[in-house]
């Protein structure tokens, strides 16, 4: 009786192994087939370098070129180096335990980091960076004045430096920065109680093996350094462009087949 229970076990262990074997066979199967439905590397590189992509390529580094150089043109800035990098992705998937599957085949993004140097006192510049109506920073009212105690806004801001980064009943304020869609501006503070010291760009880096396109630069090609123009200056000034919120992100795509 013991055999006749043990062979019954052994037989039925088999066909559930056979089946669970079949069930990854075809799960395999299919992802094999997924897989083989997403475009080559270069069928995606030349979509990355399509007319399509370099005209809006295009439209967005003028864009970006545009705001620095309103920047620019801003009394007690100038300018030191501006980083860019402009880069084409294939499909970024999660896990396959995942349900977050990307719906593009191919995704191109833009982003830069323009350096400044601030002559003067920084709140002064601050008020002209809002007179040359650069973009609307932070939220704003009806009449387009800025919320009262609203980060982001440029009232904020000369508050911030004002207080000494300390509301009244002795409360530190958060840490002003400008911020409008797509666009971020921050600024060394060295003082207490939240100093802030704007960093070196990095090198461009080396490209991945997922990227499709990849263009860095850093122009001028040999600029002053963070440190340099930290002793000139006193106080070194970026604008980032091309945040999540901007056009610059995902500029191209392609949908993925279905």
């Amino acid at each position: 009786m013991k055999k006749t229970k043990a062979a019954r076990w052994r037989r039925g262990y088999r066909r559930c192994t056979q089946a669970g074997g079949l069930l990854v066979a075809f799960a395999l199967v299919g992802l094999t087939a997924a897989c083989s439905r997403e475009p080559a590397d270069k069928e995606l590189r030349t979509q990355a370098t399509s007319s399509e992509a370099e005209s809006r390529r295009a439209r967005e580094e003028q864009k970006m070129r545009a705001l620095i150089a309103r920047l620019t043109a801003v009394e007690g800035l100038e300018h030191l180096l501006t980083r860019s990098i402009d880069s084409c992705h294939g499909p970024q998937d999660g896990s396959i335990f995942e349900n977050n599957r990307s719906p593009y085949a191919l995704t191109c993004s833009m982003r830069a980091d323009a350096y400044f140097g601030v002559r003067g006192e920084i709140t002064d510049v601050l008020s002209r960076i809002r007179a040359a109506g650069i973009a609307t920073w932070g939220p704003q009212d009806g009449e387009g004045r800025d919320m009262p105690y609203a980060a982001g806004t440029v009232t904020y801001a000369l508050d911030y430096h004002r207080a000494r980064g300390k509301f009244q009943d002795g409360t530190l304020m958060p840490a002003p920065t400008l911020e409008a869609p797509g666009l971020r501006l921050d600024w060394d503070r060295p003082d207490p109680p939240l100093p802030n010291r704007i960093e070196e760009p990095a090198p461009c880096p080396e490209t991945g093996s997922a990227v499709i396109y990849w263009r860095c630069s850093i122009a001028p090609e040999d600029p002053m350094t963070v440190a340099a123009a930290r002793a000139r200056y006193d106080t070194v000034l970026t604008l980032s462009l091309g945040r999540w919120d901007s056009s610059a992100y995902n500029y191209f795509t392609v949908p993925r087949r279905k």
